[in-house]
């Protein structure tokens, strides 16, 4: 499923044909000092302590999502769950998809009781505006704050990196045109919108078996739902074609194996059953949060069949509000004995329903505190003496004034004026001078006198 991922701009000597070649990675001998970025390969490989972690992550969603529907009397899985399957039409299709499309449909149809569709993508018209009609169909028909719509494609795919968009396309040479001269490819960021509109209410899990699909990782932030990315392969890295090292082949396989030994899983192990499989070491896939949000999951199980779910144990309108709560809590981790116990004492706080009105109380994820380095717990350091600092001086000052108290004020004594005074207090009424106003009356009743200029002053 290798692509390119721009179009040609320069002319090569070769033109436009393909060349197939047996890349192998050979370890230089010597250091590497050229500072340049490891793969997205080995970036996307997880300590043993990271997938631990995500495992105790995931076996404390489902214990809590288990144990809080049992206590408060509410279904512990989706009211509806839609799969729609895209691929290209058989004459465009240069991977040929169809039986692992067909084996996948089968999975989720009679394993899971999804309700699946296969479309296909042809050059009658615009692929763009068949794909777009197709997911705007698909939500319209199946949002809903209970429900999961699933959303998976496999076919090529390349990357264009001065548009930053993912491209599906029907074939590796894009010159090819059938129908009214139209091109197999389309957009998938711009037909993705209908996903991630803020009006779905839906939880949605996108499967892209396709190259650079992880390139589109970037998303928003949304509070009430979950949206993630299941992809084929890391950054700007292809994946293998249909067959036994497919990705889709991994996937058929890991949800058989979840399904026979656990009831229900969460997308997290099922990303770490696919790249456990040997085929896909060299290839990991990745598990992305479109909405970055929280760290709760989508949790996938078997649905009864229709005639036998709790259809009326869901509320028919969507939650008006949201209220997040933070526990501080003494351990890292919730073990399922502690997290019986947290729900059964929050249902029993909540059972009065009509009073508070709590539909669902949903696990968002359990995080460490951020730790502090070096410049903070310094400054952390200097706010704590600060503080000390005006406590101790302002102790001081009480301690001063309960000793020498204030003696109470004379209703004799006046305070000094604030006005300017001179120097000396006891001046004499003859030694102050005159105000201006006395002195213009002096001048007006002596007569005044013309001086000659010759005549000298006496």
């Amino acid at each position: 499923m290798e692509s390119n991922t721009s179009p040609n701009e320069v002319q090569y000597p070769l033109g436009d044909r393909v060349i197939h070649a047996n890349i192998q990675s050979i370890k230089p001998e010597g250091p590497i000092d050229n500072g340049e970025a490891t793969s997205s390969a080995s970036q996307s490989k997880l300590s043993d302590e990271e997938k631990a972690a995500l495992e105790r992550a995931s076996e404390m969603q489902l214990c809590w999502d288990e144990s809080i529907a049992r206590n408060m009397d509410l279904p512990d899985y989706y009211r509806n769950v839609a799969v729609l399957m895209i691929k290209w039409s058989d004459e465009l299709d240069e991977l040929k998809t169809r039986a692992e499309v067909e084996e996948l449909e089968a999975l989720f149809q009679n394993s899971f009781n999804y309700n699946t569709k296969v479309v296909e993508l042809n050059v009658s018209k615009k692929p763009q505006h068949q794909l777009n009609t197709h997911l705007n169909v698909f939500v319209e028909e199946h949002d809903g704050p209970d429900n999961l719509m699933i959303v998976y494609y496999t076919g090529h795919g390349k990357y264009r990196d001065k548009e930053k968009y993912l491209e599906l396309t029907a074939t590796t040479d894009t010159k090819v045109k059938k129908g009214l001269n139209v091109a197999a490819q389309a957009n998938w960021n711009m037909a993705e919108e209908a996903l991630r509109a803020k009006t779905v209410d839906s939880d949605v899990l996108t499967i892209l078996d396709t190259c650079f699909s992880s390139n589109i990782a970037k998303g928003v932030t949304e509070e009430t739902r979950t949206y993630e990315l299941l992809s084929a392969c890391g950054l700007d890295s292809t994946t293998a074609a249909p067959g036994e090292n497919s990705f889709t082949r991994a996937l058929i396989d890991s949800l058989k194996e979840l399904l026979r030994d656990h009831q229900s899983f969460t997308t997290s192990q099922l990303n770490q059953k696919i790249l456990l499989q040997p085929a896909r070491r060299d290839t990991p896939s990745i598990l992305w949060n479109r909405l970055n949000n929280h760290d709760r999951k989508i949790r996938l199980a078997p649905l009864k069949p229709i005639c036998q779910r709790n259809l009326k144990a869901f509320p028919i309108h969507p939650p008006n509000a949201y209220l997040t709560l933070r526990f501080a809590l003494r351990d890292e981790y919730l073990n399922r004995q502690q997290i019986e116990y947290l729900t059964r004492h929050l249902a029993k706080v909540f059972t009065n329903k009509a009073m508070v009105g709590i539909r669902r109380i949903d696990w968002l994820g359990i995080r460490k505190p951020a730790r502090t380095g070096h410049f903070g717990r310094a400054a952390l350091a200097m706010f704590a003496c600060a503080q000390w600092k005006k406590v101790t001086k302002r102790k001081r000052q009480e301690r001063l004034l309960q000793q020498h108290p204030t003696p109470e004020p004379d209703s004799q004594f006046r305070p000094p004026s604030r006005k300017r005074t001179h120097d000396g207090m006891d001046v004499d009424s003859e030694d102050k001078p005159h105000p201006k106003r006395e002195q213009l009356c002096i001048s007006r009743d002596q007569p005044s006198q013309r001086m000659d200029p010759l005549t000298p002053p006496t």
